[in-house]
Parts: structure tokens; sequence; C-alpha cells
């Protein structure tokens, strides 16, 4: 009978101290303990709108943060640990979403876009006739999104797919590769 109630009392305690390991990675993650309340008035318009959609609440029709506030205290508590996933959760989507890269199908088209327009900055991958790109697909998608975070834009000039291009062109050296 004491046996039963050693391991019970020891079960609890495990259990407790499990659960101060999690929150303590929390802590070091974020800086604050995930079951400290966080006040949603506080908070950002999109970051409620974040905390509705993992809690699975519908919020449309609700154009005022003060509605969508009210909305969060009344589908219960909001700690720290649950607005840091959230965050967390909002980033990854955003970042899986593919940045759109020009593919330029030619000469003529690279020069009504970037040349004539001047209307930014570009960052162009060159592609020499019958040769592979420099990058990869997955670290051009990274190049991508990174340097969109900045307002550049970004091209792939295949020199492949232009058929016009001879040694009378000046484009004529960068896609043979010869520069």
């Amino acid at each position: 009978m004491w046996l039963k109630l050693f391991f019970l009392l020891l079960y609890f305690i495990v259990l407790f101290m499990l659960a101060r390991i999690f929150e303590a990675v929390v802590w070091y993650e974020t800086g604050v303990f995930a079951t400290q309340l966080v006040d949603p008035v506080s908070l950002s318009y999109k970051k409620l709108k974040t905390i509705l959609e993992c809690r699975g609440l519908a919020y449309t029709g609700l154009a005022e943060k003060k509605d969508v506030s009210q909305l969060v205290e009344k589908s219960g508590e909001l700690t720290h640990g649950e607005l840091y996933s959230a965050i967390k959760k909002e980033k990854e989507q955003t970042e899986a979403e593919e940045v759109s890269s020009t593919h330029f199908s030619g000469e003529t088209h690279f020069y009504e876009l970037v040349e004539d327009t001047k209307d930014g900055i570009w960052l162009v991958q060159v592609i020499a006739q019958d040769r592979e790109a420099l990058l990869d697909k997955s670290n051009w998608g990274k190049m991508v999104q990174k340097v969109s975070q900045f307002g550049i834009r970004t091209g792939t000039f295949n020199c492949s797919h232009d058929k016009r291009l001879s040694s009378s062109y000046p484009t004529w050296k960068v896609c043979t590769g010869t520069v």
C-alpha cells in the first residue's frame, strides 16, 4: 500500500519536473515563461488574427482590433507560449511562400523590363548556353527570398532560350561564357 502511494507521488514529481524543463526551454528561446499570461489588447491586429487562426476560430467580419482582441479574450487565456508558437508558425508560413522571380524569354524581354524602365535594382542569374545555372533552384530561391526583402527584383536569363543570339550581339560573350 505504501509502495503504491510512493510510486504515485514519484510519478507526479516526475511530471512536475518535466513540465518545468519544457517551460525552461521555452523561456530560453523567448525570454519569458510560457505560462505567463499576455494581455491581448497589447498585441497588434496581425498577431491577434494569427492567434485566432491557430485556435481555429473565424474572425471574418471583424475589422477593428478591439473586436478581434475581445474574441481572443472570450476564447480563453492567452499565454506567452501560445503567442510564441503562433508567431513562429506565421513566420514559417510567410517564409514558405515563394517570392516570384522573372524568367526572361529573350534579350528583348530583358531589355524591356530591366534596361528600358530602370525602375529599380535587379539581380539577374545568367545561364550560359549549354550550361547549368551557377546556383541550383533551392539556393536561387533562398537568394530571391533574401534580396526581395530589400525591394530587389530578380530574374533568370537563360541564353539557350534566345535563338537570336549570335556573335554580333553584345550579350553573346556573356551567354557563351567567354567573358
